[in-house]
């Protein structure tokens, strides 16, 4: 049997936007410039209004290698906005709750369930078990916890800053992997890859599929 491919992962021929396709856009009402595209789509942005990067397979239309270890953009922001299923994209809620995985790693201070913000999104009962058995992160990683979420809400995005140049004709990289909180006025200079969800009401659960 093949090894299933999830949904949300990356390829490696998928590419994100060159930085000539970026713009300063000055809004009307004299606040300072964001970041845009030169030519928008009416999905480039969330509800919050964050820019998203956008990816692309120049060139080609068949998919590139599987990497397992990353996750599209844009496939991940629709699971979490839609709390749909990471391997199948199928709808992951059910009655008694959503799954989730989450990982402990040493250098961080132990989890607290009820104060958990997560960029992963959800699994259904049903690719579980094809998870647990295929991929190799979550068989390897002693750190792996199965989590029953009883509600998870959307909190924020992640991605790329930028800054304007002195002559403000340009964007220039200035930091990565920044976090902008949707209660809090967003960066008007980042490109989001990330969609995050807090969760509430969580149960932990043994990893094993059979339990």
């Amino acid at each position: 049997m093949p090894v299933p491919i999830p949904y949300v992962a990356a390829y490696s021929n998928e590419l994100g936007p060159a930085e000539s396709e970026l713009c300063l856009e000055w809004p009307a009402n004299g606040k300072p410039p964001h970041l845009a595209y030169q030519h928008p789509r009416p999905d480039d942005r969330d509800s919050h209004g964050n820019l998203w990067v956008r990816m692309t397979r120049p060139g080609a239309e068949e998919l590139g290698a599987v990497r397992f270890d990353s996750m599209d953009p844009l496939r991940q922001r629709r699971c979490m906005e839609e709390l749909l299923c990471q391997v199948c994209a199928e709808p992951a809620e059910r009655e008694h709750g959503t799954l989730f995985i989450e990982w402990q790693h040493e250098n961080e201070p132990p989890m607290r369930p009820n104060r958990i913000t997560t960029d992963m999104p959800p699994v259904c009962p049903t690719c579980l078990p094809l998870s647990l058995r295929y991929c190799r992160y979550l068989r390897d990683e002693k750190s792996v916890t199965l989590l029953l979420v009883r509600k998870s809400v959307l909190c924020g995005v992640s991605g790329t800053l930028y800054r304007v140049d002195p002559s403000l004709t340009q964007w220039i990289p200035s930091g990565a992997d920044a976090y902008s909180s949707f209660n809090k006025p967003r960066f008007p200079g980042m490109l989001a890859q990330r969609m995050y969800r807090r969760l509430h009401g969580v149960t932990v659960l043994s990893m094993d599929p059979a339990s």
